[in-house]
């Protein structure tokens, strides 16, 4: 009995060695249409390419755990907003394809969590090699790295790993470089503003240029451009009049480098 518990022993350090030996040091890109009822097209790679870090969770329902750790990182991500705004995104993806939009909304929204929910993430769920659940990955940057390794299943602790790993990211000189080689001179006005809004910006080049408004949660909630546009100063002007009052931010993203301006909608 005892020689059979040490070869289970062995065996079961081989796995989880093996398992960490192979273990993904890149994130996987997806292009997939949220269940909201916004119901908005997202592109992983564009997220980390606009300098965010991107927190995911893969869940099921049948789960207890699942709630709990998303509201650890709604937590996590509450704190991090608050000292980065407009720079982490999350997304809350069912672990298989058999689950309904409805039942992932359901599941996101009863919760009261602000993931962006998503479904299909079975073949996700097995790039990343989760065997538990909540299986959660965070990535950032450029080079589409994840920061650390995926957490199978949930310790309390997590958080705090994760929130030091997003972190150490965002204050780095890379990544505070990727918001300022190419646009320079954004000006967001008048602000407050109730209907109409004037963006002037000056691009180093000609780039393709995207500029959402995005609320306090991270979650994108208008496109007012996305175009090509020359290199020198513009000045657009658009109807903003369908954004309920609050704070938000005008994100401009020229060709991967992005920057940033507060906002304010009063009615």
């Amino acid at each position: 009995m005892k020689s059979k518990i040490i070869t289970l022993t062995l065996a079961v350090t081989s796995f989880f060695t093996a398992q960490k030996a192979n273990a993904q040091t890149n994130a996987m890109d997806f292009t997939m249409v949220d269940c909201s009822t916004v119901a908005a097209t997202h592109n992983l790679f564009a997220d980390l390419n606009a300098g965010k870090a991107v927190i995911i969770e893969y869940f099921m329902t049948s789960c207890a755990s699942c709630p709990a750790a998303g509201s650890k990182l709604e937590a996590m991500k509450s704190n991090l907003l608050a000292q980065y705004p407009g720079k982490i995104k999350s997304y809350a993806f069912a672990f298989n394809n058999s689950y309904s939009c409805s039942t992932v909304n359901n599941w996101v929204t009863s919760n009261g969590f602000t993931s962006i929910p998503s479904d299909s993430g079975a073949t996700q769920v097995a790039y990343y090699g989760g065997m538990g659940m909540p299986t959660i990955i965070i990535a950032a940057g450029t080079n589409h790295k994840l920061l650390g390794s995926p957490y199978v299943g949930f310790s309390a602790s997590d958080t705090s790993i994760m929130a030091n790993d997003i972190r150490t990211f965002l204050n780095s000189p890379t990544s505070i470089n990727e918001y300022k080689n190419n646009i320079t001179k954004l000006n967001v006005y008048p602000n407050p503003t109730s209907s109409e809004l004037k963006i002037s910006f000056n691009l180093n080049k000609t780039s393709t240029a995207l500029i959402e408004v995005m609320d306090i949660t991270g979650r994108i909630v208008k496109t007012l451009l996305n175009e090509k546009v020359n290199a020198g100063i513009s000045t657009k002007t658009f109807n903003v009049s369908s954004l309920e009052s609050g704070n938000y931010f005008i994100i401009i993203n020229a060709n991967g480098q992005m920057t940033q301006k507060k906002l304010n909608i009063i009615h």
